[in-house]
């Protein structure tokens, strides 16, 4: 974790302490979680939270390689997304309106 990543959880998530699997936790919730093994019958189950961290996490990356940043091509296009899908709107817009002129003529 690189200073911006530890930044960003600090200031959205919260302090490290409160956190668990990046989620708020309330005094209920602050109880042990992981893996329960039933002594009984040996089966296994995962806690709620550690559940989500599996179906989040990313297996499939390479160990000991950091995750790769997102180029400057995409990080421009997540910047302005809110404007981009405005010109689209717009675009769309205007041509439902052209094409419903050139129906009346």
């Amino acid at each position: 974790m690189d200073s911006t990543d530890a930044f960003f959880t600090h200031t959205i998530v919260g302090a490290p302490m409160s956190v668990l699997l990046g989620r708020r936790l309330t005094r209920a919730e602050a109880a042990p979680e992981g893996l329960r093994v039933d002594l009984g019958d040996g089966s296994t189950q995962l806690s709620p939270g550690w559940r989500e961290w599996l179906v989040l996490s990313h297996p499939g990356d390479p160990v000991g390689q950091p995750r790769l940043r997102p180029g400057p091509l995409r990080r421009h296009l997540e910047r302005h997304a809110l404007w981009l899908a405005l010109t689209g709107l717009l675009a769309l817009a205007g041509s439902a309106v052209f094409w419903g002129l050139m129906q009346w003529n």
